[in-house]
């Protein structure tokens, strides 16, 4: 009788996993990741009117407002309760918020984000922006430049750095967010980034074919033309490879990198941007 008590506690474990795992198994296999896959980040842009900086840019306490603050005023997607971009910003911009003259982002959608540098920034900064759309009827006339170009056309790029020149303390990358638009952009545009300046881009989470659509974003099969495998694979190797840039732009990039920063949010967006910090000297190749 013992024995036959034994062996009946040893089957308890496998009984009670076979009578719960198959409703969990079922939710699995319902559970189809196609079906859940974004196409694009950003909708249509609703077309606002870049309003002239405040006379005042100070809170009722007298204080200037956080990008935060900033962020809500205009709705932009770095906002707390989307991508939470705004979140390392204000960590990475408080103590240059008077040193900071020239900031470029890749990308206009509706102006919001660059009404937010230059109301967050001194009255001396200028923030510059391209798009493929057309946005000059909206720019600031003091401080706001806006440039059409596409950012995977290396012709575009150097019609807008001949346009308006290079040597930006910030470039970001906020645009189409395929694979070719990042690094064809990183690649070309990061020898125009002051020393000691940073290159930012956000909304790498499309290089997850798990949740966004690879066909959309250029993201081939097994995953190796992504910025974020671009990314890791420097990380591991110290080496920048992409089928994107040519071997100057990458041995440049090796050369001058200081530091990169990924971050990653476990959000509904899966929120992934990325900080590369140039060198305070720039390293010119041999």
């Amino acid at each position: 009788m013992k024995n036959l008590t034994k062996n009946k506690s040893m089957y308890l474990p496998i009984i009670c996993f076979l009578m719960f795992s198959t409703p969990i198994m079922a939710q699995i296999e319902q559970w189809n990741p196609q079906q859940h896959k974004v196409t694009k980040v950003h909708e249509e842009p609703v077309p606002i009117q870049m309003t002239p900086k405040p006379d005042s840019t100070t809170s009722e306490l007298g204080e200037h407002p956080t990008l935060s603050e900033l962020c809500h005023r205009y709705n932009s997607d770095k906002c707390s309760n989307q991508h939470n971009f705004i979140e390392y910003y204000e960590r990475l911009f408080a103590s240059q918020r008077d040193s900071i003259k020239r900031f470029f982002e890749i990308g206009i959608l509706n102006g919001a984000s660059h009404m937010i540098w230059r109301d967050y920034f001194n009255d001396d900064a200028k923030i510059f922006g391209i798009d493929l759309r057309d946005y000059s009827y909206q720019q600031d006339k003091g401080n706001i430049f806006t440039f059409v170009a596409d950012q995977a056309n290396r012709g575009d790029l150097q019609k807008f750095i001949d346009a308006y020149g290079g040597d930006f303390d910030v470039i970001l990358d906020d645009g189409g967010h395929a694979m070719d638009h990042q690094q064809v952009s990183l690649g070309f545009l990061f020898k125009h980034v002051k020393p000691g300046g940073y290159f930012i881009i956000e909304d790498v989470h499309t290089s997850l074919p798990e949740f966004y659509n690879e066909e959309y974003f250029g993201v081939n099969k097994d995953g190796t033309n992504t910025t974020l495998y671009m990314i890791e694979q420097y990380i591991r190797t110290s080496r920048i490879m992409s089928q994107y840039m040519t071997p100057e732009e990458m041995m440049y990039l090796q050369l001058n990198i200081e530091n990169i920063e990924l971050n990653y949010r476990t959000n509904g967006k899966h929120s992934t941007m990325c900080i590369i910090h140039k060198k305070e000297v720039e390293v010119l190749q041999p």
